[in-house]
């Protein structure tokens, strides 16, 4: 089983796909810049490409024959393969966490100088595994993450109970909704069980086949 990301947001304002694909191919990627183009693609309803945001990080290095600790600049990359659907208003990151969302925002609007709006989605973990339970096979309910939660006096704090029966659990979610901070499920695909990672956020962390993850990508988007 493989592991992947897929965190959905709106964006508004956004022209036309192949308006965005040219603005990417002609901002490329720039020696000196903080974001770049890796690569890019079109279709008449939607832009896939991939963003390169590069920052400097500080590692400190011990100098064995003085002792002393000095430090070295070193580049880091990071890589959002993202797509956006602009009659649907859709963007879709394909990696990292909620931040990647404002990050892939952050270039639309700022490098590319495009008209547009970029805002997460919020969901209820509740609704959302109430969903799946209706509309995936042999779904299970492994945990949940409450927050504050105080069992007695000595005990309080977040609390992340699993679970061998989905209906005790999801008794016990129902019981602590609006602390519910995330859930982890899992249903059956084709080729084998998806786990998904549920957040308030349309963000979703999950595991599969490789055969089964365009029907996880489509149930999510339902989510959503």
């Amino acid at each position: 089983m493989a592991s992947y990301k897929l965190n959905i947001a709106t964006v508004r304002g956004c022209p036309p796909a192949a308006q965005v694909a040219q603005a990417m191919k002609e901002f490329g990627l720039p020696e000196e810049a903080e974001f770049g183009v890796l690569n890019v693609t079109a279709t008449p309803q939607a832009v896939f490409g991939t963003v390169v945001r590069k920052t400097r990080q500080s590692l400190p290095q011990l100098d064995a024959a003085t002792g002393e600790i000095t430090a070295s600049a070193v580049e880091r990359v990071t890589l959002y393969p993202f797509s956006v659907k602009p009659s649907a208003e859709i963007l879709e990151v394909y990696a990292g966490t909620a931040a990647g969302i404002e990050q892939v925002g952050l270039f639309l609007a700022g490098q590319l100088a495009l008209p547009t709006v970029v805002e997460a989605i919020e969901r209820d973990v509740a609704d959302m595994v109430e969903k799946l339970a209706k509309v995936t096979e042999r779904f299970c309910l492994q945990s949940v993450r409450i927050s504050d939660y105080a069992h007695n006096s000595y005990m309080a704090g977040p609390y992340v109970p699993k679970f061998l029966d989905s209906d005790h659990g999801r008794d016990f979610m129902a019981e602590y909704a609006e602390q519910v901070t995330a859930a982890r499920v899992r249903f059956s695909g084709k080729a084998g069980r998806i786990g998904v990672n549920l957040s308030p956020k349309a963000c979703f962390g999950y595991s599969c086949d490789e055969e089964d993850q365009a029907l996880a990508q489509n149930i999510l988007r339902k989510l959503a």
